[in-house]
């Protein structure tokens, strides 16, 4: 990629901290290359880009995400790893939430995320702990696209034991974030990027959030630059789902009792995925057989199978995005009828 003297600039300001200040300085000169006389930075840093795979999109570029741009603070630049075209992609959904999550929270995760795979939602979230995390691992399991945006360099990966799964998402989908190389992931960079993920699609799902979740932030973005903003109602016991309780209360959220609720208000009601019993691999198969007298247990499908929770965990998780089974309370699965 040939770099101009306006987009060298803009990687050179996107080294100055806070957004605004950047903003500020974009907003002063009708040009960026107004800015600086010395190329020098962005040139190092754009040999040390190179080198580690990593591009960079601006907010000169004509592929620039549309919805992003509309925002009323976009970020200057994204730098990203993985596939640039995702980014402006119109089916991406926001899932953000606790970083504690629960057993509660995990049930809800384990079956909206695939429902919404299976509809063509993308998953866009923060890399972060708990719901992040899981919903994350659950498309690159089912080999699905996602999006992570993340609160530092490119270079730097946090949490740190994320390294590998970020690994992944950029191999099959896309990491980005707005600062450059060697950013450190400081803790107002956190609420910064949070205002990308809500305005990179076209709403936000909490499925568990309390009190002080940073996910609350994400809401509020998604409230302000008007995407519609879903959570899941929580035991008013919970300390984790305070938050989303106080969205409910608020009137600032619509409820999601089941993903359709989610698919249908976004309008994806329509969406049609053929079943795909004939790609079956042999881990896959072995499961369904197992399923054909009815519901079984995750433990006695392992037990069965003689497979491992991972091996039988992603196989699962597969099967539900093929629309092949469905899981049902107490990590229940069962065959989902064919008509």
């Amino acid at each position: 990629m040939v770099y101009d003297n306006d987009r060298k600039a803009l990687i050179m300001l996107s080294m100055t901290e806070g957004y605004k200040a950047r903003r500020r300085k974009f907003d002063s000169v009708s040009s960026p290359s107004e800015l600086y006389d010395d190329y020098t930075v962005a040139d190092n840093m754009i040999e040390e880009m190179n080198r580690l795979g990593v591009s960079v999109m601006t907010i000169l570029d004509e592929d620039y995400p549309p919805r992003l741009k509309d925002i009323y603070d976009p970020p200057l630049t994204l730098y990203y790893k993985g596939d640039r075209k995702l980014l402006s992609n119109n089916n991406l959904l926001a899932v953000v939430g606790t970083r504690r999550v629960s057993a509660y929270g995990k049930n809800i995760m384990q079956n909206f995320v695939p429902a919404f795979i299976r509809s063509g939602l993308i998953v866009v979230s923060g890399l972060a702990r708990g719901v992040d995390s899981i919903g994350h691992n659950i498309c690159v399991e089912a080999g699905a696209k996602t999006i992570a945006v993340v609160a530092s360099g490119l270079d730097i990966c946090y949490p740190p034991e994320n390294l590998q799964l970020q690994d992944k998402i950029a191999q099959n989908g896309t990491v980005v974030s707005e600062y450059p190389l060697k950013t450190k992931p400081l803790q107002y960079h956190f609420p910064e990027r949070n205002r990308i993920i809500s305005g990179l699609s076209n709403g936000v799902f909490i499925p568990e959030a309390g009190d002080k979740s940073g996910s609350l932030i994400t809401a509020d973005d998604a409230v302000d630059q008007g995407r519609e903003l879903f959570v899941v109602p929580g035991s008013i016991f919970s300390a984790q789902s305070v938050g989303c309780n106080k969205k409910i209360k608020e009137l600032q959220a619509t409820i999601a009792l089941t993903p359709e609720d989610v698919i249908d208000a976004l309008g994806y009601e329509n969406f049609k995925v053929e079943k795909q019993v004939a790609q079956l691999d042999l881990e896959q198969q072995a499961l369904v057989n197992f399923m054909k007298d009815g519901k079984i247990h995750l433990y006695e499908l392992m037990e069965k199978s003689g497979m491992n929770i991972a091996v039988v965990s992603s196989a699962l998780t597969r099967l539900e995005i093929m629309g092949i089974i469905r899981k049902s309370q107490g990590n229940y699965y069962e065959l989902i009828p064919t008509i």
